[in-house]
């Protein structure tokens, strides 16, 4: 059964798509189950329109035919749009020569998409031990991290520096004299990301966390028991008191810690090989021939190289 549109009206029977649908299971799902005078749509296209239209959409088109005919509606017009791109193949002009790249572009994504599904990958194991074997002095190391809080005034170049190094040392000298470091973050600090949880860090830091302000590391690394408080410290960001919450030694991981990583990294390269052959394989043939005058017309002659004579015995 076929639902015929005439794209000049509004809306369709509701009863006419059920009937449609019902009919569609019976058939293959690659006959046009939405047909025009030139366009045609098939049961997986329509599915596709629907699987990817937004939520809201989604639960308009399930009780509103216009909803409905205005999805069939711009999928039709998108299919009249590329048949005319197409044409104007026969008379190319700067616009067309654009349209073919961007579908080529869009082709070779949409391949590697379908040669990875497609993909069948072998059992990595020996390889992720191997890996393991050979790069355990690399990937085991897990190097000694800090668990810190602060307290930061943000500074800017044209900032008070010695009014907020002022501000701070008497916050400093308020938990000397036993205020909470935690209420006093609360209060003053104007790290919005650890204010909220008192000057606490989200995460410990490391000596070699290159994200991390190079001032504040060194100042984290140079403090050495749990509870002992920094002098004032100047980072890009501004002034900072800091406070050792924790130390979390160094210590190796365990192989079954980084099994999935290191499989998901050897599988990443598998996959990138093994499409690089794929594409490899489609470029030119034996058969190939350039008209160099034509390269040449357009990227010009490439320079020409002398050949340096073998010196005589």
């Amino acid at each position: 059964m076929f639902l015929h549109l005439n794209l000049r009206s509004r809306f369709f029977s509701l009863v006419a798509l059920t009937a449609v649908g019902l009919a569609a299971q019976a058939e293959s799902s690659e006959l046009g189950v939405v047909t025009d005078v030139d366009a045609n749509l098939t049961l997986n296209e329509i599915r596709y329109i629907y699987e990817r239209a937004p939520k809201q959409i989604q639960n308009q088109a399930s009780t509103d035919a216009t909803v409905r005919y205005e999805l069939i509606a711009n999928a039709i017009a998108s299919k009249r749009i590329l048949k005319r791109l197409e044409e104007a193949g026969s008379n190319p002009d700067d616009l067309y020569i654009a349209f073919r790249f961007e579908v080529l572009a869009a082709a070779r994504k949409f391949d590697e998409r379908r040669f990875q599904r497609e993909l069948e990958i072998p059992d990595l194991d020996s390889l992720v031990q191997e890996r393991w074997r050979i790069s355990k002095s690399e990937i085991a190391k897990v190097p000694e991290k800090r668990a810190l809080s602060h307290i930061l005034l943000l500074c800017s170049e044209t900032c008070d520096e010695s009014a907020k190094k002022a501000q701070l040392q008497d916050i400093r000298q308020r938990m000397i004299e036993g205020e909470a470091f935690s209420d006093l973050a609360l209060e003053f600090s104007q790290d919005p990301g650890s204010r909220q949880r008192g000057g606490r860090l989200s995460r410990s830091i490391a000596l070699s966390d290159e994200n991390v302000d190079q001032t504040f590391r060194d100042t984290a690394f140079s403090l050495n028991s749990v509870g002992e408080m920094s002098d004032i410290v100047k980072s890009r960001f501004g002034f900072h008191i800091m406070r050792l919450e924790a130390i979390e030694p160094e210590r190796e991981y365990t192989f079954e810690e980084v099994k999935q990583p290191l499989m998901d990294e050897i599988e990443k390269r598998y996959r990138e090989d093994a499409y690089r052959d794929y594409v490899l394989s489609l470029g030119p043939t034996e058969a190939l021939k350039i008209d160099q005058e034509a390269i040449d017309s357009i990227m010009g002659k490439l320079p020409v190289v002398e050949e340096t004579p073998e010196p005589k015995e």
